[in-house]
């Protein structure tokens, strides 16, 4: 057999093998939460055992004797469940889920040195675990250590293969290859050992919200998550990182083991910990090397932590086994599997890592083809042609165009729920450190917004949570007399309102001072008119200038006046807007308005005199044509059509962008409906063009951002046509009471 047929047999086996832990892992978890081991689960028992027994062989086949090793001794534990009225509580369980990880570390290695010698310490580490649960097991059952794990005559069926003999390495030959870190390996551990940290972060914070065995189970959870980390940072020989993520996680097995108190101090050290991890793995990520400068002292504050005995032993593993991440954070093959007792596989979901340029090159490329497909569908020599047969081929490309327009954009688009429950931590130490009592609330954390939108969202939070912790928020004991509970609620909401992401982070403080801001802007010299001539919105603003703050005083927290400005400015870069809303002594909201999409949206064309325009249709109501009947003018001169009983003001497109050569009896022309931000207006138009998928382009940088418009596409018949930004149209109308419509936008476009 070649050398290539040997590779890709590997490569054959590990990929079979991950998935058969992908299955098999979901089977085990839900074991544990079926009641541990009723009779219910045989059938699911029995599946795994068949798993196991599978990867068993495949990996003896290929001399893969750790592997072969680690899973013989867990389908002969399992083996035990299945013919004996045993209960295969917890323990046996975790065991289990232990063997999942050290072989899934195993397949790692397998995958970059295509064996897995060099993993002998780690295959007797994990046999002698699982020996020790079989013992367990079998004393259990009342069959004596001494016999064998399988019924006599009931030795499970598998297929007999002839191996080769297995060359023994020579004495003082390498055994593991010597590792060469590459710029890809490099990147590929960044971002999995964030992850790691990430969830050893979550765990622990709602580690005070859980009592009892689920306090318990968050403990271990965590410690696996850190015993993998540990683990990767050891096989990226990063020394510093490895030796305190070993100390931590002795720290964890002592927790739940019951040797050291689940307490919020030790919670809050092993925090302060991870920062540790997770600045040295920053460090190494800006290719410093990793070492940790406090790494000597977190160490001497975990010792403390550790009883005598344990300290004394610390040299040696925490743990049994060398665990590697869960399949959600290796990105090897993600699932999200909902197992049912009798090991029933509801769903599966698998997951790669894909170069961000790659997928902004594949949505530029969907970009232009939907360009080209509008000028080829209405080249004017396509309007003569009348063929049943074309007319159906080009609907079925409509149909294929659009459907890969909507994968493409929801390639990029992700759940808001990662970055927000980052703030979880930050709202944890902020409260320690200004001694208020804080908690957070998370609403509308799956909704979905682009990748683009994540990062720059996230600092603008940041320093929000921030102002509300430090200026928004009372004091316990203010709070009590303002017969408030003493712990203050912040909240961070996302929702979708039409074509924008609305993301809100609202607190029960004690709101914004609007005589304060005003006093401080007058003093910078940001106003100079009569405060009473400005609304609570226009006031608010103020806030978000460079240098402003109403701080008494500065705090390691904020008053600086620099976190506003950078808020405003991140939104702004995303075409966005910031608006507050405030009541004193309830408290204030602060919301973040941001397009939903950033490339390809369904647009109508309209004519207005010459000239079209897109209107997006997410802001597009209905049209109509009006009668007489339903015209009205407001005392104030504004023009209104009746509909169903409401009244909507109407705004003339033509007098909005100077077009003399357009439609102006509102009877003759047409009524586009749209609404946005709770406000809704008729569009007067010439004509309805039609309706299509349009890709959003820039204007150029001389033009500014003329109010009113977001942006330009192509037609198909290369003319451009401007995007109408309704939201920045209505606000503008608004701002003038919908009369003086020339003073809301002022511009010929």
């Amino acid at each position: 057999m070649s050398r290539n047929d040997d590779l890709e047999l590997i490569e054959s086996f590990v990929a079979e093998s991950q998935d058969m832990i992908d299955t098999v892992e979901p089977m085990l978890l839900g074991l544990k939460d079926s009641g541990e081991g009723c009779a219910a689960d045989k059938e699911a028992i029995n599946a795994v055992f068949r798993l196991f027994h599978s990867m068993k062989g495949a990996a003896g086949f290929l001399k893969m004797e750790n592997i072969s090793a680690v899973t013989h001794q867990a389908e002969t534990l399992l083996d035990i469940f299945r013919h004996k009225d045993v209960p295969m509580d917890s323990s046996y369980i975790e065991v289990e889920l232990e063997a999942i990880d050290a072989i899934r570390t195993m397949l790692e290695l397998v995958t970059k040195t295509q064996s897995d010698k060099g993993m002998e310490s780690l295959r007797d580490t994990m046999t002698s675990s699982l020996k020790d649960a079989l013992r367990r097991a079998e004393l259990a059952a009342g069959m004596g250590a001494g016999k064998p794990a399988c019924p006599q005559g009931k030795e499970p069926e598998c297929e007999k293969i002839v191996l080769d003999p297995v060359e023994e390495p020579q004495s003082g030959q390498e055994i593991l290859p010597e590792l060469t870190i590459t710029p890809e390996m490099a990147v590929r551990f960044s971002q999995e050992a964030a992850e790691i940290l990430e969830q050893a972060e979550q765990g622990l914070l709602s580690i005070p919200h859980k009592t009892g065995e689920d306090k318990k189970a968050t403990v271990s959870e965590t410690f696996r998550a850190i015993h993998s980390f540990k683990g990767n940072c050891g096989f990226m020989q990063l020394s510093d990182l490895e030796h305190l993520s070993h100390k931590m996680e002795n720290v964890l097995d002592a927790m739940r083991s019951n040797k050291v108190d689940i307490s919020e101090q030790n919670v809050d050290i092993l925090l302060k910990t991870l920062d540790v991890l997770r600045n040295g793995l920053c460090s190494f990520s800006r290719g410093e090397g990793g070492e940790l400068f406090n790494c000597e002292l977190m160490m001497e504050f975990l010792e403390d932590l550790l009883p005598k005995e344990e300290s004394k032993d610390s040299q040696e593993p925490a743990a049994k086994l060398q665990e590697a991440p869960s399949p959600s954070e290796t990105g090897l093959a993600g699932a999200e599997l909902k197992a049912t007792g009798t090991g029933e596989i509801k769903t599966v979901r698998r997951d790669i890592r894909v170069d961000l340029e790659k997928l902004d090159n594949l949505i530029n490329l969907v970009g232009e083809l939907v360009i080209a497909e509008a000028m080829v569908l209405r080249h004017p020599a396509l309007r003569t042609v009348d063929d049943e047969t074309f007319d159906r081929a080009v609907h079925h490309l409509k149909r294929i165009s659009s459907n890969l327009q909507d994968v493409s954009m929801s390639v990029r688009m992700i759940p808001l729920s990662a970055t927000f429950r980052k703030m979880i931590r930050l709202v944890h130490d902020l409260s320690l450190k200004s001694g208020k009592k804080a908690g957070l609330e998370l609403i509308g954390e799956e909704t979905e917004v682009d990748k683009n939108v994540i990062e720059q969202i996230s600092d603008p939070l940041v320093h929000i949570i921030r102002n509300s912790l430090d200026h928004g928020l009372e004091a316990p004991a203010e709070r009590s007399a303002a017969e408030k509970p003493e712990k203050g609620i912040v909240t961070i909401a996302a929702r979708h309102d039409g074509g924008e992401v609305v993301i809100t982070v609202s607190d029960d403080g004690r709101g914004l001072n609007r005589e304060k801001i005003i006093a401080k802007a007058v003093k910078q010299g940001l106003f100079n008119g009569d405060p009473s001539q400005l609304s609570d919105e226009e006031a608010y603003q103020f806030i978000f200038e460079p240098g402003f703050s109403t701080a008494d005083k500065v705090t390691d927290i904020s008053g600086r006046g620099v976190g506003m400005d950078v808020v405003k400015k991140n939104i702004e870069k995303l075409n966005g807007r910031v608006t507050v809303k405030s009541n004193p002594g309830k408290g204030s909201d602060i919301s973040l308005h941001i397009p939903l999409t950033l490339a390809i949206i369904d647009g109508m064309l309209v004519r207005v005199g010459s000239t079209q325009y897109t209107i997006p249709m997410l802001s597009i109501k209905e049209s109509l044509k009006a009668n007489t009947k339903q015209i009205t003018v407001r005392p104030d001169g504004c023009e209104c059509v009746r509909l169903r009983e409401e009244l909507i003001p109407v705004l003339r497109l033509h007098h909005l962008y100077r077009k003399e050569d357009a439609e102006t009896e509102l009877t003759k022309g047409i009524l586009v409906v749209v609404e946005a931000d709770q406000e809704a207006a008729a569009l007067l138009i010439d004509e309805i063009v039609g309706q299509q998928e349009i890709v959003i382009k820039g204007l150029s940088s001389y033009l500014g951002r003329p109010m009113g418009i977001s942006g330009c596409t192509v037609l198909g018949d290369g003319s451009v046509s401007l995007i109408i930004d309704v939201g920045s149209l209505l606000r503008s109308a608004a701002e003038s009471g919908f009369c003086d419509e020339e003073k809301a936008v002022g511009g010929e476009f």
